[in-house]
């Protein structure tokens, strides 16, 4: 690119990412394999047991399998569930995770392609080389809900995202578990907060939620509406208990919005949640092994013919939501990569202020 056309803001936003990955070659290990440089370690022990039902490993979006489980180890949690989005359908960093690293991973792919016969083609790929499950939204299985039944029949698990309690597909949901007593659903960002009337409301959504084997996790809990969250959240929780209800933290999205795994893990009492100790247990750990790590799929890695790059929906990575930054992925990944091997919040503060000291040194260089 000619250097007369580069704006002022692209050059400091490339200035701040040599800067992060010259901070990350400093402290990186003195090893050539990033494998063994961030070889899984045990959870740390004498801490209550966590697992981490909702993150993202995928390339170059958000992170690495050996990224994750390093994040996991410096915050005790014993093993996580992880995707990918439209954003970054990298799903041959997943397949290598469920291979690579099944002890401690479950790996949930989704439905890439751009018509129902790809997307079909593509979830059966998935669910034979050993993915846990499917990311589907709630619109998409109301219109296509054929897409179960390839999850059904190979005894997976679909994550669901949506809105307004999933009530477009609601119906659809509740059939599936019927029709397969061996699976469960489960549904991310809590199950698509709105109106807690929506229980009296909507006969479909009540079954659902009523729905022994319809799993609610908490994620997202940053980005939402805090008021509203608080109402839905306390009506989730007289409806399932603690039984049908686990965490996910969302990272590395919840980095972007300033958060740390210590501040996702805390919402629930900073909301005013009183789970006793038993709850909490279940909250953030023996629900998710129940019914995630009492088993292991046999995996292997996916035809390369499924990297499909043509199937991404291109977007920054947006920074702190509210007045914030947009990035491109590779020059994020630099920064992130840096903040995490330097430590993390727990040596250099807020992903926030850490991002604002490279753009304020960058910009007291020019």
């Amino acid at each position: 690119m000619n250097s007369n056309n580069v704006t002022r803001r692209e050059f400091i936003v490339s200035a701040a990412a040599l800067a992060a990955s010259a901070a990350v070659l400093r402290s990186a290990p003195a090893v050539a394999d990033p494998a063994i440089a961030n070889a899984p370690t045990a959870p740390a022990v004498g801490g209550p047991k966590i697992i981490d039902a909702w993150g993202h490993v995928s390339l170059p979006r958000f992170m690495s399998a050996e990224e994750y489980l390093a994040l996991m180890d410096a915050n005790g949690v014993e093993s996580a569930i992880v995707g990918t989005a439209a954003t970054c359908p990298d799903l041959r960093e997943l397949s290598r995770t469920a291979v690579q690293f099944g002890d401690r991973f479950r790996t949930i792919g989704m439905p890439m392609g751009r018509s129902p016969q790809e997307r079909i083609e593509c979830i059966t790929a998935q669910m034979e080389c050993g993915f846990t499950g499917i990311r589907l939204q709630d619109e998409l299985i109301a219109r296509e809900p054929g897409l179960l039944d390839i999850v059904g029949k190979a005894a997976g698990v679909p994550y669901l995202e949506g809105s307004q309690g999933y009530k477009v597909a609601a119906s659809v949901l509740v059939d599936f578990l019927d029709r397969y007593p061996e699976c469960v659903v489960s549904a991310t960002h809590f199950a698509g907060p709105t109106d807690p009337a929506i229980f009296a409301k909507d006969a479909a959504v009540a079954r659902l939620f009523r729905h022994p084997r319809f799993l609610v996790i908490f994620s997202r809990q940053g980005y939402m509406d805090q008021e509203m969250l608080k109402t839905w959240t306390r009506a989730l929780v007289e409806l399932t208990g603690w039984d049908r209800i686990m965490y996910g933290s969302e990272f590395p999205v919840a980095l972007w919005r300033d958060e740390t795994m210590r501040s996702t893990r805390g919402w629930i009492d900073a909301v005013g949640l009183t789970p006793t100790a038993d709850e909490r247990n279940k909250f953030f750990y023996a629900n998710a092994h129940r019914h995630f790590f009492t088993k292991r799929r046999p995996a292997k890695l996916i035809d390369p013919k499924w990297s499909r790059t043509d199937w991404k929906t291109d977007a920054p990575v947006w920074l702190f939501v509210k007045k914030g930054v947009d990035l491109p992925e590779e020059s994020h990944r630099k920064i992130m990569r840096a903040y995490l091997a330097q430590g993390g919040d727990a040596k250099l503060g807020s992903y926030r202020d850490y991002v604002i000291r490279l753009f304020v040194g960058m910009i007291d260089k020019m």
